[in-house]
């Protein structure tokens, strides 16, 4: 080989060389901006690392999540919005009958003296990358819901209390058809026990409104029920999501075993679209969410499953379960920005209405509500949540363990 061959093989290679080593260079200068949206500052706090333990030992446990490593659990939260501050313990093994089965339990408490117990079997010798198996059972007492009367036109002078109670089983199965497609269906049954409310303060139910008024009320019965679900989801981060959209459609029947009474179908339909800008540290975030139930002929819809608004998941500014009807729709917008490792803030806004027929879920005569908050995270995934709203009823405050967008499969 000539001495101007090899020059050019040498300027040939060096030239290769030089551009992997630009793609390379610019390659992890992407990963490191990306790193920098994602987690700001870079280097965590002792602070991060010691909850980051916690969260490995159950504490984003919310509800029913299952992460944390085997072993004992602590958890927060988990009972039903207005029952007090819950705190709990659990237990979680995964590597039962040769890891065939993944087993866990929790019971939780708050200082009302609301309480639940749980547990989930996952049937891990049937499940592969695409199929999962499931069984779930819990018994939780609620002595402190709030019911202000059916219909948008409720008044907040008739606050009334009463115990809701229920024993739950359900068997629930899907299938991933692609990475961000999945379908499956439940079938299970649900026991359910009402009677006086015990709210300091608040009568009870049956002090303020008649039989009419609270259908169901003091009529213990139970229920079979089973359903299906199809749900689209491209988030990056299900748990802290900076982008894509999830979208779902579950439907559900209920058949009333004891009473034949309350035979009827439910129907949710979410939408939930996030939209970057400024490198993921701010957030446009929507969701569109309606809850739809229909009773069979000659049936009515109990009012304690009746779809509901108001509270810490929806029409912030209103009390907790403040609307009562057949149907319900709410949207709410929420421009988030990233204000560090720990700490997200939002600006948000709701609007919604219940309706007693389908052809009254429109946009018309909404009720609104608007505010701020503050979402403290771990690992990308929100584990706390405090927001401040206001509506034409008033100002309230709300400090919660989970994601106002959190998704929610069936009514476990």
């Amino acid at each position: 080989m000539t001495r101007k061959s090899l020059l050019c093989t040498f300027c040939l290679l060096a030239s290769t060389v030089n551009a992997q080593y630009r793609t390379r260079t610019e390659a992890i200068e992407a990963q490191r901006r990306d790193h920098q949206a994602r987690l700001w500052p870079e280097r965590e706090s002792p602070l991060v690392e010691a909850v980051n333990n916690l969260v490995e030992r159950g504490l984003y446990d919310g509800a029913r999540s299952g992460k944390g490593a085997n072993g004992a659990q602590f958890v927060l939260g988990g009972t039903r919005s207005g029952q007090g501050m819950s705190v709990g313990v659990g237990y979680r093994r995964t590597d039962f009958w040769q890891e065939r089965l993944g087993l866990r339990g929790t019971a939780r408490i708050t200082p009302q003296l609301a309480y639940m117990f749980d547990a989930q079997v996952d049937f891990q010798s049937l499940e592969t990358e695409r199929l999962f198996v499931d069984f779930y059972a819990k018994y939780e007492s609620s002595p402190q819901m709030d019911f202000y009367g059916e219909g948008g036109d409720s008044s907040l002078e008739n606050r009334s209390s009463y115990l809701y109670e229920d024993l739950v089983a359900d068997f629930r199965f899907g299938y991933n058809i692609r990475e961000w497609l999945r379908l499956g269906g439940t079938m299970g049954a649900v026991d359910v026990h009402t009677g006086p409310g015990k709210r300091s303060g608040v009568p009870s139910l049956d002090e303020v409104f008649t039989p009419e008024e609270a259908l169901g009320f003091g009529l213990d019965t139970w229920y079979s029920r089973w359903g299906g679900f199809i749900e689209v989801d491209y988030r990056d981060l299900p748990g802290g999501p900076r982008s894509g959209g999830y979208y779902s459609t579950t439907i559900r029947q209920y058949a009333d075993q004891r009473l034949a009474t309350f035979d009827f179908t439910q129907m949710v339909f979410e939408l939930h679209q996030y939209i970057p800008y400024f490198n993921k540290n701010r957030v446009i975030a929507f969701r569109l969410r309606a809850e739809i139930t229909s009773e069979d002929e000659g049936s009515a819809i109990p009012f304690y499953l009746q779809p509901k608004l108001g509270g810490n998941d929806d029409l912030r500014g209103f009390q907790r379960y403040r609307f009562y009807d057949n149907q319900a729709i709410i949207v709410s917008i929420e421009h988030r920005w990233y204000a560090s490792s720990v700490l997200d803030v939002a600006i948000f806004a709701d609007a919604g209405k219940v309706a007693p027929q389908l052809r009254d879920v429109d946009f018309s005569e909404l009720e609104w509500s608007a505010g701020i908050g503050f979402r403290f995270k771990v690992q990308d995934a929100y584990i706390m949540r405090i927001d401040f709203a206001a509506g034409r009823e008033g100002f309230r405050w709300m400090w919660t363990f989970s994601d106002i967008f959190k998704t929610k499969w069936g009514i476990y």
